[in-house]
């Protein structure tokens, strides 16, 4: 048979040397088991192909009068038919193997049939009559070869693990394994390891699962297995969906929709489109995911899919009701809007505005998003305007009220005098060193006094002042770069959907998404630190926290806080909040990135009037003398040094890595 040169750079040393065979060897049974072989290979790269190589096996098996290579052909056709959606012919082929199968002397026939039979009923989701014929097959292969008994343990397997028992499925998805990495076959191992992801799956062991598909994944990509690679895109689709990674799912779902539809598998591309439409769902993509299922449901029909068939009417039933659900809820919203715009409350109107803008961005509907917080921020400029005069009236009052409590005290001030002169003038000199030790001490506490009053109002101008810079800084820079933001992701969007689309624009506009969130979260740290009810030591260990669990928690790294009860009750101004906070942050970044340690450990006590913050991991830990000191550490010390503190850094190769903090309360 003439292959293409294309197609011959392709092949793998197996389907060299079986080539050869049938090249070269005479018209016996041995040709037909190179044939046979053939298909098999070719099925999982070329539908083509492999049906050329199984009907010129079916002419040399009639030619030869042997009813095993017939049914090893019928068994080959079978699957092939079934795959690409021609399900009537593939169960005619199945009833011809069934009649071999009959025949006691024909123990391969048996086996071919009971393997077939079973394949047939599982894909199209009829699980209980397929466990039967599969279990049959496993155990006419009892005693025969590994590599055979593997794959069967392999479907057995699959079956159990299709109607729930995970157990079962994953003890024979083990044994397959064991054999195939036993008999050095990496094609059986790979599709064993696909398997066995799936099992973690079900558990929701997602990591686990994860490891399992990519080992899957690599040998499938090296032995060009188009068909396996397909379903271990398809199972990474579904990890990354559970663990809330939609863009990589909708990758690899896509990818596997691709490569189904190249290789005419009905049935795969069925599924693909099924994966795509439950995950448009789960984000709140009615109309994206109720197109998808309408594609694969007329598939699924084709490949006599029901329990496929079954599940997309369902979940079309439920985007239906989704798609009111959102209506209601888009409607609810408008009319907040309204409600507050007839009643002339502006501020209740922006927030109605603000609110609308963010359950259109949840949803990925940035024009409507951008439209209505443009609306909300004007509605907003409008009442702050309104909002300086009303101040600036309200210290014109306080000036002028002021001003007249000064005359006032002037006024008493020279009677005062007046009447120390007339005292001055009639009495004698122990009455004058008296009055003169009275107008001595008065004059002591009315300065101390006012030093004592003027402390108190700098004090209550300062709250009001950094209240007002952390209010302006959250209102007017946070809704700006939120702007920035969602202006950025619809230029993206929009610039994605242009056929003419610049490579150097997307970067820029990313850039610009990168920097403005950047800009996001430092002014975050700015508002905190500013905010004067964020002056106490609890408040600062209530932020460590929370930011160890957004750092630390995906990565899986464990971590402790001991904290002193003395620590709650001090006050801390706020340069030294933000730089302890800062100092924290830093070293908790350093030891998620670098440390590949498992556990850290915050330590917070006072001792001898001194603050002491340990951050300690088991880590890999590392030489100073050998590692250059980057910009991180070199901050970490300024700061310290700034607080008039310490900052040490304790460290070797496989000790972890362990910063103190020391610093003088005040």
């Amino acid at each position: 048979m003439l292959v293409s040169a294309e197609s011959i750079s392709a092949q793998t040393p197996l389907i060299d040397s079986l080539l050869r065979i049938v090249a070269v060897h005479p018209r016996d049974t041995n040709k037909i088991r190179a044939l046979d072989r053939l298909a098999g290979e070719f099925m999982r790269k070329d539908m083509d192909q492999a049906k050329s190589y199984i009907y010129q096996q079916i002419a040399l098996a009639k030619e030869l009068k042997t009813d095993i290579g017939l049914a090893a052909a019928y068994s080959g056709l079978v699957a092939l038919h079934q795959t690409t959606g021609r399900i009537d012919s593939a169960k005619y082929y199945l009833d011809q193997l069934e009649i071999f199968a009959q025949n006691p002397a024909n123990k391969k026939a048996a086996i071919n049939f009971a393997n077939s039979a079973g394949l047939f009923y599982k894909n199209q989701g009829k699980i209980k009559e397929a466990l039967p014929y599969l279990l049959d097959a496993l155990r006419l292969l009892e005693n025969g070869d590994k590599t055979a008994r593997a794959g069967q343990m392999l479907n057995v397997g699959n079956a159990y693990y299709i109607i729930g028992e995970i157990k079962n499925a994953a003890n024979y998805h083990l044994k397959s394994l064991a054999l195939f990495e036993e008999v050095k076959n990496k094609r059986g191992q790979s599709f064993s390891l696909n398997s066995l992801g799936n099992d973690y799956m079900d558990l929701q062991q997602y990591a686990v699962a994860e490891k399992y598909l990519l080992q899957s994944e690599k040998l499938k990509e090296e032995l060009g297995d188009k068909r396996g690679v397909l379903s271990s895109w398809m199972n990474l689709g579904i990890v990354y969906q559970q663990t809330n990674k939609p863009e990589l799912s909708m990758y690899y779902f896509n990818k596997a929709y691709v490569q189904a539809r190249e290789l005419t598998l009905v049935l795969e591309e069925a599924r693909s489109l099924f994966n795509m439409g439950s995950l448009l769902k789960q984000t709140k993509k009615i109309d994206d995911a109720t197109h998808k299922f309408l594609e694969a449901l007329p598939l699924a029909r084709q490949v006599g899919d029901s329990a496929m068939v079954s599940r997309i009417k369902t979940y079309l039933i439920a985007l239906q009701n989704d798609s009111r659900a959102e209506r209601k809820e888009e409607q609810t919203l408008l009319q907040n809007i309204q409600i507050s715009s007839e009643a002339g409350t502006l501020d209740n109107t922006a927030e109605a505005h603000l609110m609308l803008a963010e359950w259109y961005a949840s949803r990925k509907q940035f024009d409507n998003a951008y439209e209505n917080l443009k609306q909300g921020q004007q509605l907003l400029d409008s009442i702050k305007s309104t909002e300086v005069i009303l101040q600036l009236k309200k210290l014109e009052e306080e000036y002028n009220t002021a001003k007249k409590e000064n005359e006032i005290a002037l006024l008493k001030k020279d009677q005062e005098l007046q009447t120390l002169a007339l005292s001055r003038e009639r009495t004698n000199v122990i009455l004058i060193a008296i009055a003169l030790f009275s107008v001595i001490v008065i004059s002591i506490l009315l300065v101390n006094r006012y030093r004592i009053m003027n402390r108190a109002k700098r004090e209550i101008e300062l709250q009001h002042v950094r209240n007002h810079i952390a209010r302006d800084l959250h209102d007017d820079l946070g809704s700006t770069l939120s702007s920035i933001n969602i202006m950025s992701q619809l230029a993206l969007q929009e610039n994605a959907r242009l056929s003419n689309g610049h490579e150097n624009t997307n970067i820029h506009l990313k850039k610009i998404a990168t920097h403005s969130a950047s800009m996001m979260e430092k002014m975050s740290d700015i508002v905190w630190s500013i905010n004067p009810k964020n002056d106490s030591l609890e408040q600062v260990v209530i932020k460590m926290k929370e930011f160890a669990a957004e750092i630390l928690e995906p990565k899986n790294l464990d971590y402790t806080f001991h904290i002193e009860d003395t620590i709650y009750e001090l006050k801390l101004d706020a340069e030294k909040r933000k730089n302890i906070f800062l100092i924290f942050k830093e070293a908790v970044n350093n030891a998620a990135k670098y440390s590949e340690g498992s556990k850290l450990t915050v330590t917070l006590s006072v001792q001898h009037q001194q603050l002491h913050l340990s951050i300690r991991d088991n880590g890999k830990g590392f030489n100073p003398a050998l590692s250059s000191t980057g910009n991180g550490l070199k901050n970490m010390k300024e700061r310290a040094v700034a607080m008039q503190g310490t900052m040490t850094q304790i460290t070797e190769p496989g000790k972890g890595t362990e910063i103190q903090l020391e610093l003088p309360i005040t």
